[in-house]
């Protein structure tokens, strides 16, 4: 698996729709420029877990260049208050870390002399989410992860470990760290000339077996993607096409990933030798093949990154609605500081959907690194609870589990990074809408893995 990338987005987090009511705040003018307000702000909304608080700065006067908005989680009795980490928006979506607290919100204005507001008076303590919550449209989605073991598990627990589905042992301590088994297991299998399917036989059965989904990643490599366009690599495409018709059990296929940025030889980027059209080509050369030999229980998985300002476009990286299965996203918390999964994803899945609208869509990879106690957990918490209700055509979400080296770093994307993030993920996965290993049935032979009803 590759590197892991930055992740450019900007912050915004929506969960549940609640009214703003003004409050009307008077304001009056002091000699100079130092802005006044003459009232704390207003807090709006209901404090349940997955609910949305909306903080009212009120009206502020005089020269004011710049707004700075903090929420901060108090003690129950509204006191002893500090700021949460990262909540610097208008908005704050609640979070199990907010269990048993009260919360205020404050505003700083930055001006020639400054002013800071007082901060809100204390919302209600925080309860869970009531029964009467809104349910999603869809019921149940897959979910999944890569799990690492060789790196992430040594480190953790020490001692040798192997990586899933290979490694029974890791398979088994993510399953009772998560606190539920994945109806997908994710896993590379490289080029197509690299091993023959039947290489892979063994590995495909384990995973079918444990009543999930097969989601395999392959690449072309450093072969140009113009070669294989041309057929440079056709007879090694074709053995493998044959070997997993006659195999006939439905698997995903992520082909070639990421390919909008540059790290990767199959990128195409101007860091690379490769363009969009190259690209696509390859594409549905590859998946011209499969098609030819009959297997059609490959499960075609586009998927490239979230966008920043570099990435090549997605309309020009497009194969086409019939080249097509299941659209993708890969994406990280993985920046300076962190960002909501809102924000790192409404962009990119806005963008999909204007170019396959009716394809179902996956989250491939997706982790946070950690910023500071209950920062992870937070996201997560509000990861999974914004997926049913803000990203309906997201049909399968797989975490990347992998402490992995980045550049000399060790990245902690593991949910096992800290006690209180494998908790939140657990909490967050519990959820029916999330449906575990063997609580489906199996698609039939030779067919297209389908969204759950």
């Amino acid at each position: 698996m590759g590197p892991r990338k930055t992740w450019l987005a900007a912050a915004t987090v929506l969960a549940v729709s609640l009214s703003i009511f003004a409050t009307g705040s008077s304001a009056a003018k002091t000699r100079g420029s130092t802005p006044v307000n003459t009232a704390p702000p207003t807090v709006n909304g209901t404090p349940v877990v997955g609910g949305t608080l909306t903080g009212d700065p009120g009206t502020w006067s005089g020269s004011v260049s710049a707004y700075s908005y903090q929420w901060l989680r108090c003690d129950s009795t509204g006191s002893g208050c500090a700021p949460i980490s990262g909540a610097t928006d208008t908005s704050h979506l609640v979070a199990a870390s907010d269990l048993g607290s009260t919360l205020r919100f404050s505003v700083v204005v930055s001006s020639r002399k400054g002013s800071t507001s007082a901060t809100s008076a204390a919302s209600a303590v925080v309860t869970t989410q009531p029964t009467s919550s809104p349910q999603p449209s869809n019921s149940r989605i897959y979910w999944g992860a890569w799990i690492e073991g060789k790196q992430t598990y040594s480190y953790l627990y020490g001692g040798t470990w192997g990586n899933a589905p290979w490694s029974t042992q890791t398979w088994t301590k993510y399953d009772q760290n998560a606190g539920k088994d994945p109806s997908i297991i994710h896993w590379g299998a490289g080029t197509f000339w690299d091993h023959p399917f039947s290489y892979w036989a063994g590995v495909l059965g384990l995973v079918q077996n444990a009543g999930a989904l097969n989601l395999i990643d392959m690449d072309t490599g450093s072969v140009s993607l113009a070669s294989i366009a041309s057929g440079g690599e056709d007879a090694a495409i074709t053995a493998w096409a044959q070997a997993a018709k006659a195999y006939g059990r439905p698997f995903f296929l992520r082909l070639d990933w990421e390919m909008n940025g540059g790290w990767f030889p199959w990128g195409t980027t101007s860091s690379t030798n490769n363009t969009p059209a190259d690209f696509v080509a390859a594409w549905r050369h590859i998946h011209d093949i499969f098609a030819a030999q009959g297997a059609t229980n490959a499960t075609w998985v586009w998927c490239p990154n979230t966008e920043w300002s570099n990435s090549a476009p997605y309309s020009q990286l497009y194969p086409g609605d019939a080249y097509v299965g299941w659209t993708c996203l890969d994406g990280y918390n993985s920046g300076s500081s962190s960002q909501s999964f809102s924000s790192l994803y409404s962009q990119s899945y806005a963008d999909l959907l204007k170019i396959a609208p009716t394809k179902p869509m996956m989250i491939g990879e997706v982790a946070s690194l950690e910023y500071g106690s209950g920062v992870k957990a937070d996201w997560i918490t509000n990861m999974l609870s914004a997926l049913p209700k803000s990203f309906p055509q997201i049909k399968a979400l797989v975490w990347f589990n992998w402490r992995n080296d980045h550049n000399g770093t060790w990245d902690g994307n593991e949910i096992e990074s800290s006690a209180s993030s494998q908790a939140a993920f657990a909490g967050g996965i519990a959820s029916p809408y999330y449906a575990a290993a063997s609580s489906f049935s199996a698609p039939a032979p030779l067919t297209q893995i389908q969204p759950l009803p």
